[in-house]
């Protein structure tokens, strides 16, 4: 990667620490010519509201004032990465419907950037935003750069998102092989009587695991039992 510089990249790679390895994504920014990086992390977690965790190196004022008017329901850029993962150029057309936002942007140095967004299996989702205050982002600067912010953002969703969800979620409940079986069968919208008939088990024992999975996973019911499962990655 051309643009960065091989200490800064071989301390990316390596770095857990959440804070440090933010820190260190910063550096790699600005080598590529940003004065500005920004992540927004969205946690899913089945049945509970999602999560969002925010890093950046944007003036407090700016931060401050994004949170207190509820700026985030005008961000243009955010609101499009939502739903695409192609890079979002920040441009006064994007923000033609929110101008006092792209002004205000404008004024704390968040001029001229684009958005990286990242969505996983788990229906996580994470936004990389690089910005400067002056130079205009040309198309051909845009496709040059754009591989190295998206590895950028790959690699901070993989450790920060990990980590939040780790901070998150209870380490997943000790389930038996059969627990498992009944539970992928259930996932495949077969009735208790079909699990028993596939797995040579008679009816009362299928739903015995099926009780017990929606014990184990603090479930309502078995759709719930299975959504969690489904979400959590452990079907």
């Amino acid at each position: 990667m051309q643009h960065w510089k091989p200490e800064h990249l071989q301390a990316f790679v390596s770095e857990r620490s959440p804070r440090r390895l933010f820190d260190i994504a910063v550096h790699l920014a600005q080598d590529l010519g940003m004065d500005y990086l920004g992540l927004n992390i969205r946690i899913q977690i089945a049945t509970q509201t999602p999560r969002v965790f925010l890093y950046s190196n944007y003036p407090d004022e700016w931060i401050e004032r994004y949170q207190r008017d509820e700026f985030y329901k005008q961000d243009a850029a955010a609101n499009v990465s939502h739903s695409s993962t192609m890079p979002v150029l920040w441009t006064d057309e994007l923000y033609r419907d929110a101008p006092h936002f792209r002004e205000a942007a404008c004024q704390h140095g968040l001029r001229h950037g684009w958005t990286q967004s990242l969505h996983d299996l788990q229906h996580n989702e994470s936004q990389v935003s690089v910005a400067r205050p002056n130079g205009n982002i040309a198309i051909h600067e845009l496709y040059d750069k754009a591989g190295s912010v998206q590895w950028l953002c790959h690699t901070l969703h993989a450790v920060l998102g990990e980590h939040h969800l780790n901070a998150l979620c209870p380490p997943p409940p000790k389930m038996s092989e059969r627990e498992l079986e009944v539970l992928r069968w259930s996932a495949a919208g077969k009735t208790a009587n079909d699990v028993a008939c596939i797995l040579s088990l008679s009816q009362s024992t299928v739903n015995f695991h099926i009780r017990s999975v929606i014990t184990k996973t603090n479930a309502a019911n078995k759709a719930g039992a299975i959504a969690i499962a489904a979400l959590r990655g452990w079907i």
